[in-house]
């Protein structure tokens, strides 16, 4: 008797559902966000256009990914909001050089396709284009059976932003005096959840609790943007992990940037997972936002007129002169 040739299929990875997933998305993004786009979903690559704007083009490219928040989504049975965390984490990053993001693609690698949960995940990313003003123009779905296990998958997202070359912002003109303004994020974010998936297990915890920690990230695209033309910025930062420590350091110029925890109330889902997992104030404020998602920073004059633009943001520290570190709470 012949032994039957293996098959792809045998192994679980099925091309023809495959196709059918990416003929799901082209449905998704027929309807173009931008006029960016110079290709259609399903070639070997993806082409946009530089912004008529741009005099002096450079691009700016970022990767980040959702991380173990795709837990929260699987215990909930609800994928619909990662995508907008995977562009959020992106484009915030893109936008804290001054970037206008353009461009937009993702990796999705799973041990199994099922196509309507990955419908549900290019539906939050496609409405996180939206809320950034860019392109879904392609990525990568992947099946590998040999090497995600079961229901647990991989999101990452790659975007691509345009600056001018004599407009990009990166900290280098911050001096002493300089006033630190933040805005509000919308809980967690997509960092720490590590730690914040350590504190939940094992525990008995409602439905709406959960579905407060897989709120999206916050996209700060347009906020940012707007001040950017009517406000000298000297330098941003994304609020990721690492919290402001880690993330205003990173444009610290040689000095020191203070900042006063007294100048806002942490949002109360913070307090609960400190409180449920026992996590000292310290800690909290080295891993996650604890409340503010974006941070600029301006001369006392531009932050005058920045606020009076935005009243959402709120003033939380000050640039002073090199005490031997970067980041300082006061």
């Amino acid at each position: 008797m012949t032994k039957n040739k293996n098959k792809y299929k045998d192994i679980g990875v099925d091309i023809d559902e495959g196709q059918k997933f990416i003929e799901d998305i082209k449905n998704l993004t027929k309807k173009p966000i931008t006029s960016y786009s110079l290709s259609d979903i399903g070639g070997f690559s993806g082409y946009v256009e530089t912004p008529s704007e741009f005099s002096d083009p450079v691009y700016a490219l970022a990767c980040d990914g959702v991380g173990t928040k795709i837990k929260i989504g699987l215990m909930l049975d609800n994928l619909k909001t990662i995508g907008i965390d995977l562009v959020a984490m992106c484009v915030n990053d893109l936008i804290s050089s001054g970037a206008k993001p353009v461009a937009f693609l993702d990796y999705y690698g799973c041990s199994k396709l099922d196509r309507s949960k990955g419908k549900e995940i290019i539906s939050g990313i496609v409405e996180g284009c939206k809320l950034a003003g860019c392109e879904l123009i392609g990525g990568e779905t992947a099946e590998m059976p040999n090497h995600y296990n079961e229901n647990n998958f991989d999101l990452v997202g790659f975007s691509m932003g345009v600056n001018n070359r004599n407009k990009i912002i990166d900290g280098s003109s911050i001096e002493s005096g300089d006033i630190v303004l933040g805005l509000p994020s919308s809980g967690f974010h997509s960092n720490g959840y590590s730690l914040i998936n350590e504190v939940i297990k094992d525990k008995i915890i409602d439905n709406s609790f959960m579905e407060k920690l897989l709120i999206p990230t916050r996209i700060y695209v347009n906020e940012i943007l707007l001040l950017k033309e009517i406000s000298k910025i000297k330098g941003m930062a994304h609020i990721t992990g690492g919290g402001l420590n880690e993330n205003l350091s990173r444009i610290a110029n040689g000095k020191t940037i203070c900042i006063d925890k007294s100048k806002w109330v942490m949002p109360e889902i913070f307090n609960e997972i400190k409180e449920l997992g026992n996590i000292s104030e310290d800690e909290m404020f080295n891993v996650f936002n604890c409340g503010v998602g974006f941070c600029i920073v301006l001369d006392k004059e531009n932050a005058k007129k920045a606020m009076e633009i935005n009243s959402e943001l709120i003033e939380i520290g000050f640039v002073s002169d090199r005490n031997k570190v970067d980041f300082n709470f006061v």
